[in-house]
């Protein structure tokens, strides 16, 4: 199951009021030395391409192809110092790399 916390969640809605998007978009795409990265875009039209993972109070949206991705990992927004950042975390990431850009399944 996908989860967000609640600081992602605000954050996230903060992020959506600022654009002209009807939901934000979940992404994977091949990065890094070990292989995968998840990144948040903007997704501007709400279609049968994409599944809603949530709805209230952010409509959080993903392809269906990278649903098994999602199974355990938690999106959380992060405030250390002056940086701000938001964090995916996938407990079933089997190796990650040593700047933790990218994951290996």
């Amino acid at each position: 199951m996908f989860t967000v916390t609640d600081a992602a969640r605000v954050q996230l809605a903060k992020n959506l009021a600022e654009s002209n998007a009807e939901a934000i978009k979940v992404a994977l795409q091949k990065s890094g030395c070990s292989g995968y990265k998840y990144y948040i875009d903007f997704c501007d039209k709400i279609d049968d391409s994409v599944v809603v993972l949530e709805e209230s109070p952010v409509q959080i949206v993903a392809e269906a192809s990278i649903l098994p991705y999602l199974e355990s990992v938690t999106l959380d927004y992060i405030q250390d110092g002056i940086n701000r950042m938001f964090k995916f975390q996938n407990p079933e990431a089997k190796a990650e790399c040593g700047c933790g850009e990218s994951f290996m399944f």
